[in-house]
């Protein structure tokens, strides 16, 4: 296993806990262990997640005591409000009866609650190798290589994010016209950071959604409440592009920095962005833009932690398959590294989550003997490679579902009657959710409390799309064609 998020973390809760035949786990990690990094160290990492029903369901296909783990970690809330200015804002979402609500997670809290329970639970077949850099991963000969050492291995999965290395070599050592996978940047970028309090002029149960008080500034700030009374603030902008922000900050010449700037500076830039402002400047820039922020204790704190941070800019990932052939090694990506959204659905380390957990079920399902006396077919590679198959069958539809949802029709236009039709009924969805019977709730809150398929999703709402979502039938036999595209060239 290649990558310690969460996903990676919950892939080893499960495979322990399957009962399969395994001899070890080995996880490698190229950053530090997150329960020993300082708070003020976070960097983008600051942020908190949102753990709706699907990435509860995968935690506690574990056990209930490791959900407990995590709960604890975070903070419950189910509060959703757009505000356009400090007085007017829009409920988005509210508690339902019945409905559990959501738990806001920082996602080094996450790691560290999934790593606590790795040690608590004394799985001495399971390793983390922290600060280990992978130089190279071999799929023909199953060997992957660090800095320090190699090892060999029967299945690898990368869990490994949107510069997957694992996904790297998928496409190294898959035969032509096989594996294949788009990679984008995405416009846009973000900055994160914390605050001891949440604003006192806001919900302090409430996510919020800020938008500026000039337009023109191209940034808005996304408030979480997080666990012990605290905030998550999320600035998200475009990259340094002076000259098209009414909001500027004297610099020690006297000439006028654009606060866009100043935040998000390219992240490739050796300049110090506005570490060499006034600290107090900015944080009045920010509030007069802002403010809701007005009053948040340490909010000049969080603009240090702004300005010392790189700026994140998010990537979107879409590959036809999620698995290895069977000419290599049995291999599969998981989470960001198969299908990156960039946080635009908010499902992100949900779908991640239920990756994971889909991997291991197909693996106790394909993973075992039976009393065929075809040697082949019994033997320890195929089976690995019947499981990493049927997760790619069953996982690529629900990927591919979900990037649609995040992304519409991703720059192709519809029809103008349809057009229209679908821009009404976001704008009913959105302003009514389906309360008193207008509309339907919108889709974010629908993919965060229900466990509806994202394939299913995504058909309800064909009339919005320009392209028709490819049937079961066709999934299957893509992928079919694809290991048999693959098994042909070995053959021959």
């Amino acid at each position: 296993d290649v990558g310690r998020g969460p996903s990676g973390l919950l892939l080893a809760h499960s495979l322990a806990q399957s009962q399969l035949p395994i001899e070890n786990i080995d996880i490698y990690e190229s950053r530090s262990d997150p329960r020993n990094i300082p708070k003020d160290k976070l960097g983008g990492r600051a942020y908190a997640l949102g753990l709706g029903i699907r990435g509860r369901t995968a935690i506690r296909s574990v056990d209930e005591e490791l959900w407990s783990a995590v709960k604890k970690r975070g903070y419950e809330c189910e509060r959703f409000r757009l505000h356009l200015n400090s007085k007017f804002n829009i409920k988005l979402r509210d508690r339902e009866e019945g409905v559990e609500p959501s738990v806001l997670i920082y996602q080094t809290d996450l790691c560290a609650a999934l790593l606590d329970e790795l040690d608590r639970r004394s799985l001495d077949h399971v390793k983390v190798h922290f600060d280990s850099n992978i130089n190279r991963v071999d799929l023909s000969s199953s060997t992957i290589f660090t800095e320090k050492d190699q090892e060999t291995y029967d299945l690898i999965v990368g869990c490994d994010g949107s510069n997957s290395i694992i996904r790297n070599a998928l496409q190294e050592f898959s035969p032509p016209n096989t594996f294949s996978f788009t990679q984008r940047k995405l416009p846009g970028c973000f900055k994160v950071c914390r605050t001891e309090a949440m604003p006192p002029l806001m919900d302090p149960e409430s996510v919020g959604l800020l938008l500026p008080k000039s337009k023109s500034l191209g940034i808005t700030a996304f408030v979480e409440p997080t666990i012990g009374g605290g905030a998550g603030i999320l600035f998200a902008g475009k990259l340094a592009n002076a000259g098209n922000s009414t909001s500027t900050i004297p610099d020690s010449n006297g000439e006028g920095v654009d606060i866009g700037s100043i935040l998000f500076p390219h992240p490739d830039s050796k300049e110090e962005g506005g570490s060499q402002l006034d600290i107090g400047q900015i944080t009045k820039t920010l509030v007069d833009q802002f403010p809701l922020l007005g009053g948040t204790p340490g909010m000049e704190d969080a603009v240090k932690q702004l300005l010392s941070q790189r700026t994140s800019v998010a990537d979107s990932v879409k590959c036809n398959i999620y698995s290895s052939n069977y000419d290599v090694t049995a291999t599969a990506i998981c989470g960001d590294a198969a299908h990156a959204t960039g946080g635009v659905s908010g499902q992100g380390a949900n779908s991640a989550l239920m990756d994971s957990v889909t991997l291991v079920d197909c693996l106790v399902q394909n993973y075992q003997t039976n009393d065929s006396s075809d040697a082949v077919h019994n033997s320890k590679s195929d089976m690995l490679h019947r499981s990493v198959s049927a997760y790619s069958q069953q996982a690529v539809p629900l990927g591919h579902a979900l990037y649609d949802l995040s992304f519409g029709n991703d720059g192709e236009t519809l029809p103008i009657f349809r057009n229209i039709r679908a821009m009404f009924s976001n704008v009913i969805d959105t302003v009514f959710g389906g309360r008193l019977g207008i509309g339907k709730k919108p889709l974010q809150a629908l993919m965060a409390s229900s466990l509806s398929s994202f394939v299913d999703i995504r058909r309800a709402r064909e009339n919005s799309y320009v392209e028709e979502f490819p049937s079961d039938q066709q999934f299957r036999d893509d992928l079919e064609q694809l290991y048999r595209r693959g098994s042909e060239k070995v053959d021959q």
